[in-house]
């Protein structure tokens, strides 16, 4: 690849609208075939211009991931946040069948947990997705917690019954072909504040001892198989000065290193306000990359904040940076990641 190609390979993005014969999505979807962007982003619900995004009905969603494979290429990544509970962008109100949030899950009995993780793998298959921003390995450990608790997004308060349930789920979706990304690493699980808003620091909640333990098991028994999905969280014992998602610390240092994490890594999307209050976007992109994430996620997707044709500002951005020198490597170290990429959706369930 040239140096155009492995910044798009990096890069996925959000875009607008649910067909084809939108103008809006015609503008996006030239946007990122311009800017050789490797994966895309699905949602149900626009919060920058309102009402519905990508995802209407099952045949409508069906014939829409085929026809951005078309216009973006047939190694082009789909992706979805699809935990299921109120984190679903699929929903029965849609057509789509429905799915228990993951503290439901985790009082169900094995067999059951085992066929709602079947269940939700396959639909995502036929639909033509092929990786699940899921399931959120985050512990209950403050149940009054916005982003986790008050959503019921944790399997458990215990580890080792949050690594079971994530495992059934990670192994139902790998039958089918469809990838997981475990979240949101280093834990989100002990914060009381969401970092869609602005940055959130667990420096003093944060319980090393349980909330690692999950990634460990994790990458223990699925290894380069899975992504793990970074998130905004400041621990500044680690890092004083940046969240984990740009953090060389927290990322390159205790993911990468102390865990031994080989595989693919995404940022939390890069425009919520943890983000975006505080960083320039090609400043969080480069440090993103010098933390050691593979895939710069941006899903276009914040409340009164319409960005048209995003993908386009968003390979400048990072084509200009890698030119001034900014990333360490440099086109090198993007190849690396574009490997990993690769390498993640060739490979064979652990």
């Amino acid at each position: 690849m040239n140096l155009d190609q492995l910044c798009g390979r990096l890069m996925m993005v959000g875009v607008r609208g649910g067909t084809m014969d939108d103008p809006r999505t015609q503008e996006d979807v030239r946007a990122c075939k311009d800017a050789f962007v490797g994966g895309v982003v699905l949602f149900a619900t626009d919060l920058g211009e309102g009402g519905d995004r990508n995802v209407h009905h099952p045949e409508q969603l069906r014939r829409f991931v085929a026809s951005l494979r078309h216009e973006l290429g047939a190694d082009l990544i789909v992706a979805i946040d699809q935990e299921g509970g109120q984190v679903a962008r699929l929903r029965p109100e849609r057509g789509f069948e429905p799915h228990v949030s993951a503290a439901s899950f985790g009082r169900l009995e094995p067999f059951s947990q085992r066929a709602q993780a079947r269940s939700q793998a396959k639909q995502l298959a036929s639909l033509g997705i092929d990786l699940n921003f899921a399931p959120c390995v985050d512990l209950l450990i403050n149940p009054e917690g916005a982003a986790i608790g008050v959503k019921d997004r944790a399997f458990s308060d215990d580890p080792d019954i949050a690594t079971g349930c994530a495992k059934l789920w990670i192994d139902e979706h790998a039958r089918v072909g469809v990838r997981c990304c475990i979240k949101h690493f280093p834990g989100h699980g002990s914060a009381g504040a969401d970092t869609h808003e602005d940055l959130v620091d667990l420096t003093e909640t944060y319980e090393e001892s349980r909330e690692l333990r999950v990634f460990e098991q994790l990458i223990d028994a699925y290894g380069p198989s899975l992504a793990v999905m970074t998130a905004h969280l400041m621990h500044r014992t680690v890092d004083p000065h940046h969240p984990a998602s740009l953090s060389r610390a927290l990322t390159g240092g205790m993911l990468r290193a102390r865990l031994g994490f080989e595989g693919v890594v995404v940022t939390d999307s890069l425009d919520m306000g943890a983000i975006t209050r505080r960083y320039e976007a090609r400043d969080a992109m480069t440090l993103a990359l010098d933390a050691g994430a593979d895939i710069l996620l941006d899903g276009v997707n914040m409340p009164d904040r319409s960005r048209p044709a995003a993908a386009s500002v968003m390979h400048t951005s990072l084509m200009e940076a890698v030119e001034a020198g900014e990333v360490r490597g440099g086109a090198e170290r993007l190849s690396h990641s574009a490997e990993r990429i690769d390498a993640l959706f060739r490979a064979q369930p652990a």
